[in-house]
């Protein structure tokens, strides 16, 4: 936020420091709502780049990011439990922080959804296998079709998913050795 572009938009001659300038009440109104203004910008920042360093944890955790990797947005995790009056870095609200935050989010969810793809598949291809073994058909690319639309649609969480195709995993064993035994 660029305070000379603010106060001179208040009025021009109070970005003028070496002449005289206007303090009528119109413009310390004008001042003062100026400055809730601003206040309320600095406000939603900061949730905004709270949010988005939450998320960027959430999938460091999720993905066991490298420390080294997520040094690079200290200047977006350092404010995470931070109120607004406490953030007196500078630029440390810049829109163009805070888009970069989100550009690693979009990438990160990208890669989320990547992995969990290939490891669903390597559960699915398990069972398949189980379910080889002793002869019972199921319909594969209907499953893996399932699969990747639970994926995509953003409506299942990681490790739902995994342990549900586990739980799956553990009965096609229990009824393979069933089978077997029987």
């Amino acid at each position: 936020m660029d305070f000379f572009s603010s106060v001179t938009d208040v009025h021009p001659s109070l970005n003028d420091l070496t002449g005289m300038q206007s303090i009528s009440n119109d413009t310390l109104a004008r001042l003062a709502k100026t400055v809730l203004a601003l206040k309320e910008e600095k406000k939603q920042r900061l949730h905004k780049l709270q949010e988005l360093a939450n998320q960027l944890m959430d999938l460091w955790n999720l993905m066991d990011t490298p420390m080294e990797e997520r040094k690079l947005f200290d200047h977006v995790t350092c404010n995470m439990l931070a109120s607004v009056d406490e953030v007196t870095v500078p630029r440390a609200l810049a829109l163009d922080l805070i888009e970069q935050a989100e550009a690693e989010v979009e990438r990160l969810d990208q890669l989320k959804t990547s992995r969990m793809k290939e490891i669903a598949f390597k559960k699915q291809a398990e069972l398949e296998e189980i379910y080889a073994h002793v002869h019972v058909e199921i319909a594969p690319d209907v499953a893996r079709d399932k699969i990747m639309a639970l994926i995509d649609s953003g409506n299942v969480e990681p490790a739902e998913l995994l342990a549900d195709m586990d739980n799956q995993i553990s009965r096609a064993k229990e009824e393979a050795i069933s089978r077997k035994t029987g």
